[in-house]
């Protein structure tokens, strides 16, 4: 649920308790969720300017993706950091079957409890969530809600309806919020819409158990006319650490906020607004959830220089996308944070002078958090005491 007045919170508690036929016990064990974001926290639009935000895949050379011509190595995947995966757009259903069959999402929201207009539906372009204020000025949020995770990386692609509103607000986002019970304590990738246009930005709140005490702006786009659809990516510890991507381009990083968010987290896709004069639709695609933003390839054989991360471009070569040199243990620690994922890639280990010394047998879905071995092909035995 989400919040800006004290006096919606008793009435939205109990609404909730009564709804134990429609939502599952999970849901009614939660406290007060993400809370909207005060609009005037960001700057206005500029009128003219376009985002700096350009999505592009990096381009660090150009290799074969012939494996070795003496094939000593294997590559063998040792443990997934999926933690979860949903694409969202993969079925259609009606918001009675959702309602009816929650799982690893829980629907609900004040919108549910307080009876305004709000809707829930999927199809082949995503998960849509409706809602429109009982009032102009009253605001009010239906939501999708993961389970408890310890993910440190969340993404999802999230698409705002449109660009302007008549007057009032509407907010469309991502959320990672803290489980413990208590504090309104979150961080969000999210849009802000009103008469002015639809400006992105990233915020970190922390509250009390009703409300929220302090909004921090930490990163906002204000140039006009951005786009209404964006993939964001979240990695956090709760802690001290954030880093945010937008449309594959990092946004923000700091390693010394003060977050007060506690693991385990949940993850919120949500829409919220003051406007009564419509029903808006956020859509929301390709949610994922891994371990990291990280993944590691280990026991290297011996003079093993770097890794390489290759995605095929065209018929018998690829573009080295992502690298990181092999340190004195033999484990190279690749950053994939920045791509959408699954990345279908290959994985490539390079001695000194760029001779190939292993590869994957083909393209390999990685996920942050996955990691790798190196192991004598056909034994499966590590290289470590080599």
């Amino acid at each position: 649920m989400k919040k800006t007045q004290l006096v919606f919170y008793s009435a939205a508690v109990i609404s909730l308790l009564l709804m134990s036929s429609i939502m599952n016990p999970v849901a009614s064990a939660l406290q007060v969720g993400p809370v909207p974001i005060l609009p005037n926290l960001l700057p206005p639009i500029i009128p003219g300017t376009t985002s700096t935000i350009i999505s592009s895949t990096p381009n660090l050379g150009t290799v074969s993706l012939a494996l070795p011509s003496v094939q000593l190595y294997s590559i063998t995947q040792t443990k997934s950091g999926l933690v979860a995966s949903d694409p969202l757009n993969n079925e259609t259903e009606t918001q009675q079957q959702l309602m009816a069959n929650q799982g690893y999402w829980t629907y609900g929201g004040d919108a549910v409890a307080e009876n305004a207009t709000y809707d829930f539906f999927k199809d082949t372009q995503g998960l849509h969530i409706g809602v429109q204020a009982i009032t102009d000025g009253s605001w009010v949020g239906p939501y999708a809600v993961t389970q408890n995770t310890t993910a440190q990386v969340f993404h999802a692609t999230i698409t705002t309806p449109v660009r302007a509103i008549p007057d009032q607000y509407y907010e469309n986002g991502l959320y990672i919020q803290t489980f413990e019970p208590g504090p309104i304590n979150y961080v969000t990738c999210f849009s802000l819409t009103g008469s002015f246009g639809t400006e992105w930005a990233v915020v970190s709140v922390t509250g009390n158990v009703n409300q929220a005490t302090n909004e921090q702006l930490l990163w906002v786009d204000s140039s006009a006319n951005q786009p209404l659809t964006r993939d964001c990516t979240i990695v956090t510890n709760g802690n001290n650490y954030l880093k945010v991507y937008l449309d594959g381009v990092k946004v923000y990083e700091n390693s010394t906020l003060n977050l007060q968010m506690p693991s385990p987290f949940q993850a919120y896709l949500e829409p919220q607004t003051s406007y009564a004069g419509a029903l808006l639709n956020g859509i929301y695609a390709n949610y994922y959830a891994t371990t990291s933003e990280n993944i590691k390839v280990t026991n290297a054989p011996i003079g093993s220089s770097y890794v390489d991360i290759v995605v095929p471009s065209s018929s018998g070569s690829g573009t080295v996308v992502a690298t990181a040199p092999v340190d004195s243990s033999g484990t190279a620690t690749i950053n994939v944070g920045q791509f959408d994922m699954p990345l279908a890639a290959y994985i490539k280990v390079y001695g000194s002078g760029g001779i190939q010394l292993a590869s994957t047998s083909n393209a390999v879905n990685i996920f942050g958090g996955d990691q790798y071995s190196i192991s004598l092909l056909g034994t499966g035995l590590g290289l470590g005491g080599l």
